[in-house]
């Protein structure tokens, strides 16, 4: 049996088929602070930037069925998730409630933990055309 065996496991993130699912539309629930992260030496491994806490407003993934019961389970509609800005200036011009949409994915800074996504962008734009938030 190899020890530490996780030390050499990559999990993948398909996060176009997570925006596509989502449409990628979410209501901004609250921001705060993120310090980034260094080495003990000073060096930047990720800049400063913004974390957002994100409501899913639409779910068009394929429906689960709970192999023991039969039932579906229920989607991601109204389930909140994290999300950090990347070299974003904190605080974001963008207001509680607000509608955005995510850009440019950062997979080397993203990870999937014990059931939780850390999920890293390097851009964030509110959706400030009410056609754009119904498409």
């Amino acid at each position: 049996m190899l020890n530490n065996g996780y030390r050499y496991v990559k999990n993948i993130i398909d996060i176009e088929k997570f925006l596509k699912d989502t449409r990628n539309k979410y209501r901004l629930i609250s921001q705060r602070r993120f310090k980034g992260k260094t080495r003990e030496n000073g060096e930047i491994v990720i800049p400063e930037g913004a974390t957002l806490s994100l409501q899913i407003l639409e779910d068009h993934s394929e429906p689960v069925i709970d192999k023991n019961t039969g039932e579906q389970k229920p989607d991601n509609v109204l389930e909140t998730f994290e999300v950090t800005i990347v070299g974003a200036q904190y605080p974001l011009p963008i207001k509680k409630g607000s509608m955005v949409r995510l850009y440019d994915f950062i997979p080397e800074f993203s990870y999937y933990i014990n059931y939780n996504f850390i999920l890293r962008f390097g851009r964030v734009e509110e959706i400030k055309d009410s056609k754009d938030v119904t498409d």
